[in-house]
């Protein structure tokens, strides 16, 4: 892959959280990823580290084989560099990308275990 120059006027971005990332430029790969446990629980008392990602099976789980590649017609230059403007993200997260040029090879990957706990639900 050929490496272009970037030149960017204004990028303006918000926030970029759990396992993002942001490119600007040409890259070969990019394989963000996250493991996130949400707990929402009714009530007013909190208990940090009560849960690990152990307890539960789905982050123990292999990730299914990638996707066959897909074929697009498109065009490219070469040699030009790429020129942005003005971009505003308000955010990126949970193993999201934000580029601004090419990329080969995208290898993303997120598990997620959300869960409520009610009041009338605990023991």
């Amino acid at each position: 892959m050929i490496k272009r120059m970037v030149y960017t006027q204004d990028v303006d971005i918000t926030s970029v959280l759990i396992g993002s990332i942001v490119d600007i430029g040409d890259v070969y790969r990019a394989a963000p990823s996250s493991k996130v446990l949400a707990v929402q629980k009714e009530g007013l008392e909190f208990k940090a580290d009560i849960y690990d990602f152990e307890d539960f099976p789905i982050f123990s789980q292999e990730s299914s084989p990638p996707l066959s590649p897909v074929q697009i017609d498109s065009f490219y230059y070469q040699n030009r560099p790429i020129v942005v403007d003005h971009v505003r993200v308000i955010g990126v997260s949970t193993a999201g990308v934000f580029q601004i040029g090419g990329i080969d090879h995208i290898d993303a990957i997120n598990y997620t275990k959300h869960f409520r706990i009610l009041k009338n639900e605990e023991q």
